[in-house]
């Protein structure tokens, strides 16, 4: 009988180095520099492994294998990877212990051409449901890479670190955040567990592997498991307990050609648990979002956008907090992160700041992942940020532009931007959640960007702010919260 409340068991055999104890991992290199010897890359290997079972070994092996003109592989080089003394990070749940293992290594390619990075091992969780012999099945990761001097490339790789428990029958979300550091467009999608080879270097697919969208099987039919394919964001409402298991691989391609790919091996541990809430952040409805219903906002190079978000737990006695992942934070002049209670019970304040510069303007919108926890379940919700002139949210035919309400949650005043093109007239309107108007404000503006700062007296709670033009048009509407 397969054990629900752990995340692997541990099977030891003596005088065997093969045991149940591996959850997950990744490989990712990073193009360093270019000399006579070839090509510098920086190579991470992390490793996910239960407490409770066998010690990841402290020195692991990565093959190498380079590809011919005739297109076959061929193994160039085994390269050992020594675990640092600060390699074992803490545990990543309190009740159950997940470690992570970290692995660098600098390495070589002598030629332009493609590898494949590859790292394998024995044996996954014997507990997994949605495999057929998962105790017998070998977890392999790999990283495809061109090597190019003159078109230096790195791999995909993924910027928040799993999750590891959920509860069932509640929709739950998880971003691993994929990403490029090359900037290359990048494809994701849920694929079939890599196991051993019959045929090195290239893996065979786990044995009866089930994929975890099925309905009958693992999930309901409001959430089944899913990735979203433009923000990464994975959603699932689970209808069984136990271990499972999902492989995420993403593809890098540039100017349309395939130039690299990578796999995550992610385990999911989903427990009956009616006595402990997830918790969840309060306010993403008032954020704008974009004609796919996802979360996206706008900044202007030079603006200094601020964006409040307030989670909370309906155990009142857990201790919340929150973390945000994302390419925001590792630019120059980049974005910060910090909470704090607000004296809300446990509820909390996070505030994501940016003032994007002018070297931060691209077509695509950055991705930031806002991780909520209680220290045992977590839940992630993406936002898209664009960085442009063109800050418009809305716009009509009478060329009407409106932007984002800051702050929010709001106090005693909020701002709200406006830009227009000709002299209009508008009227706002704030509304409580019994559709009762509070406030309403009379505005004759002259054609430019204006903004317009709304002082009310308002208790606690959520409120309806609506923007109306000249006709009596109302031409969004925006939620607001009180928070004093």
């Amino acid at each position: 009988m397969k054990r629900i409340l752990t995340i692997c068991i541990a099977l030891v055999f003596a005088l065997s180095s093969h045991a149940t104890h591996l959850m997950g991992g990744q490989i990712t290199t990073t193009y360093i520099s270019s000399d006579t010897s070839g090509s510098h890359y920086f190579l991470e290997l992390d490793l996910y492994r239960d407490t409770l079972g066998i010690n990841v070994d402290t020195i692991q092996e990565i093959e190498i294998w380079s590809l011919d003109v005739m297109g076959n592989y061929n193994l160039l080089s085994t390269n050992t990877l020594t675990l640092g003394t600060s390699g074992a990070l803490a545990t990543m749940s309190s009740a159950y212990g997940v470690e992570i293992y970290h692995f660098t290594d600098s390495i070589i390619f002598p030629a332009n051409g493609n590898y494949i990075v590859k790292w394998k091992n024995c044996c996954r969780n014997n507990a997994i449901i949605n495999m057929a012999t998962p105790g017998s099945e070998t977890m392999t990761l790999l990283a495809y890479v061109n090597v190019n001097n003159l078109s230096p490339n790195s791999s995909p790789t993924f910027l928040a670190p799993p999750i590891i428990y959920l509860p069932t029958n509640n929709i739950w979300q998880y971003n691993p955040l994929p990403f490029d550091i090359d900037g290359d467009s990048l494809v994701w999608n849920l694929t079939v567990p890599l196991s051993a080879s019959s045929n090195p270097p290239i893996p065979d697919s786990v044995t009866g592997y089930e994929f975890l969208s099925d309905t009958i099987l693992y999930s309901n039919s409001s959430a089944p498991f899913a990735v979203n394919n433009f923000t990464g964001e994975i959603t699932w409402s689970p209808k069984m307990i136990g271990n499972f298991v999902a492989s995420l691989t993403i593809q890098e391609y540039r100017n349309g050609t395939l130039i690299g790919a990578m796999n995550r091996d992610m385990q999911f541990v989903v427990v009956a648990d009616s006595t402990n809430f997830t918790p969840i952040i309060s306010n993403m409805q008032s954020l704008p979002t974009n004609n796919l219903g996802n979360p996206y906002v706008k900044i202007a190079p030079g603006q200094n956008y601020q964006l409040h978000l307030l989670a909370s737990d309906q155990d009142l006695n857990d201790v919340i907090s929150m973390d945000a992942f994302g390419e925001p934070f590792s630019l120059s002049n980049g974005a910060s992160f910090s909470y704090s209670l607000t004296g809300n019970n446990n509820e909390i304040d996070g505030v994501f700041s940016w003032t994007p510069d002018i070297n931060h303007l691209r077509e695509n919108p950055y991705l930031v992942v806002f991780r909520t926890t209680d220290n045992f379940f977590y839940f992630d919700e993406t936002v898209q940020f664009e960085v442009t002139y063109n800050t418009s949210i809305n716009e009509d035919q009478n060329n009407l532009f409106v932007q984002t309400i800051y702050p929010n949650p709001a106090r005693n005043s909020f701002t709200l931007p406006i830009l227009i093109e000709k002299n209009n007239n508008i009227k706002i309107d704030i509304y409580n959640n019994l559709g009762i108007k509070v406030s309403s404000r009379n505005l004759e503006l002259s054609a430019g960007s204006h903004l317009i700062v709304n002082n009310f007296n308002l208790n606690n709670g959520q409120y309806f702010v609506n923007i109306t033009d000249e006709f009596g048009t109302i031409k969004t509407t925006k939620k607001l919260l009180i928070l004093k």
